[in-house]
């Protein structure tokens, strides 16, 4: 997931810490739900909070933009409020641990799996009633199926981001749109690989095959004799491993390389730009996801608000809306799919057979040596990077 103005590390809140607080997915179904501010809602809503702020924590960079034209902009102008946007990556959880009680950083937030094990962990979120949100019943089953029950109870999905293969035909020919497209010794040195943060997971994950059996990715460990992650790894040749969005779109429309690992937030824009040439989407083999969540901060003191902009993530029109202009798989079973978006999840048999989550019980078993991994992974770079 790059931002397009360079991802941070700046997690604050470390694996290390997470892991010493015991089961985060188990220990997350004791965490109390505050109580629910009684305000009208539905036809009475636009007057019950015309004025009222609430501040929405969304992913950085374009995912930013085009989540204040679809989303924080009509919602604003339909009901009178003030909800404003900041910015983020994996660094909420440190600065929803560093605010004082009561006055958290902001209102509701983004997270994928990762954050929300850290969030749980801390008791940082706030449940919302599930039966305030008739909207789920249009959601596809594969959102709530893939997440632990005692974390369903917190926020709504929005959607998925990816990672995804990226081609310029022009100079790739015929080649198939797919994760193993990047081992063809024809493109050696042609390839624009992630290098980035936390998300060199995610990054590996696509790398390794999307759908390969998951069990070897989670349960990895350094120093093992056989290690076919990193083995497939470092086969790879790539041009360079990019640092950021503007680095990856630089080398691509350069033709430096024809062959990008891309995340879905920067995949639409970088086709525009690229012409009829670029080609990218969910290829046959799979894809590694993340979730799109967004969940009521513990502390806000906007909770019925919170509550009804949440319902309002899961409106046909809102997704329709937000699909016109970010390569997200929607988590509504009924939007209508941009011609853009090629292989489109479009079922709920689609979705288990095309995506790979990257699940928060997965993850919890990977942390103990999820640093470490990192650590091989930086290894791999620089083995596979030009001398």
């Amino acid at each position: 997931m790059s931002d397009g103005e360079g991802k941070t590390d700046n997690r604050g809140f470390t694996r290390r810490q997470l892991l010493q607080t015991g089961g985060v997915v188990a220990a997350a179904a004791v965490l109390p739900m505050p109580a629910i501010i009684g305000k009208a809602r539905a036809a009475d809503a636009k007057d019950a909070f015309r004025g009222e702020e609430l501040t929405v924590c969304a992913w950085s960079g374009g995912y930013l933009d085009s989540f204040k034209s679809a989303i924080s902009d009509p919602f604003n102008a339909q009901y009178g409020t003030n909800v404003s946007l900041v910015g983020g990556w994996d660094q909420m959880v440190a600065q929803m641990k560093a605010a004082p009680a009561g006055k958290p950083p902001f209102d509701i937030t983004v997270s994928e799996e990762y954050t929300t094990l850290g969030a749980l962990a801390e008791g940082l979120y706030a449940k919302s009633d599930r039966s305030k949100f008739p909207q789920l019943a249009d959601v596809q089953p594969f959102f709530l199926t893939v997440r632990p029950e005692s974390a369903r109870d917190y926020g709504v999905p929005l959607g998925l981001g990816f990672a995804l293969p990226m081609l310029n035909t022009a100079l790739t020919a015929d080649k198939p749109l797919s994760w193993s497209t990047m081992w063809d010794k024809s493109l050696e040195r042609k390839l624009a690989l992630d290098a980035g943060a936390y998300w060199w997971l995610i990054a590996i994950s696509a790398i390794w095959g999307a759908k390969k059996d998951f069990n070897a990715f989670y349960d990895w460990k350094p120093g093992m004799a056989s290690d076919p992650v990193f083995d497939a790894v470092e086969r790879l040749r790539p041009a360079k491993y990019y640092k950021d969005g503007a680095e990856l779109s630089f080398l691509m429309l350069q033709e430096q390389a024809a062959f990008a690992e891309i995340y879905s937030a920067d995949a639409l824009g970088l086709m525009q730009n690229g012409g009829p040439n670029y080609k990218t989407g969910i290829p046959d083999d799979g894809t590694v996801a993340y979730g799109d969540w967004y969940i009521k901060v513990k502390g806000t003191q906007h909770d019925a608000l919170a509550d009804m902009f949440l319902g309002y993530l899961l409106e046909k029109d809102t997704q329709n809306r937000f699909i016109q202009v970010q390569m997200s798989v929607m988590s509504r079973k009924d939007v209508t799919v941009p011609a853009f978006w090629h292989n489109y999840p479009k079922t709920n048999e689609d979705l288990v057979k095309n995506v790979r989550p990257m699940t928060m019980t997965g993850l919890e078993r990977l942390l103990p040596n999820f640093d470490a991994m990192g650590e091989r992974f930086q290894k791999a770079v620089l083995k596979t990077s030009k001398g």
